[in-house]
């Protein structure tokens, strides 16, 4: 099968062009890999959406691993939490995103309670 783009010869059984990775089967809705990429060709929309929606989970876990230094967590913690949260919202069907903004809200939390115990704690030892 000759591809329509570039007139590679390519097997018949094969689904996109060897060569330059255009889709050999117009009528099925498979996903063409090109240079590491798993998206489909046509959803460059969906594929802007899901990269911002990667983006607002990675913003949330950086601010939670940053919430980890000592004096800081005590305002980043909860930032964290209410990121990770909205990020978790908006991410859908991307797993990868789902995961760092859950992870995000358990590092928030966990950086939120200790700080703030230990604040607590450091305060009320005085007496």
């Amino acid at each position: 099968m000759n591809c329509p783009a570039c007139h590679t010869e390519n097997a018949s059984e094969a689904f996109a062009c060897v060569n330059c990775g255009h889709s050999l089967r117009a009528n099925e809705d498979r996903p063409v890999r090109r240079s590491g990429s798993r998206r489909r060709n046509g959803d460059a929309a969906e594929a802007a959406v899901a990269d911002s929606n990667n983006a607002e989970a990675w913003r949330a876990y950086r601010l939670a691993l940053w919430s980890i230094v000592p004096g800081l967590g005590l305002l980043l913690g909860p930032a964290a939490i209410v990121l990770g949260y909205q990020a978790v919202r908006h991410v859908g069907d991307d797993f990868s995103a789902s995961n760092r903004a859950k992870a995000a809200i358990v590092f928030g939390i966990g950086s939120t309670l200790t700080q703030w115990l230990g604040g607590v704690l450091i305060y009320f030892s005085r007496y």
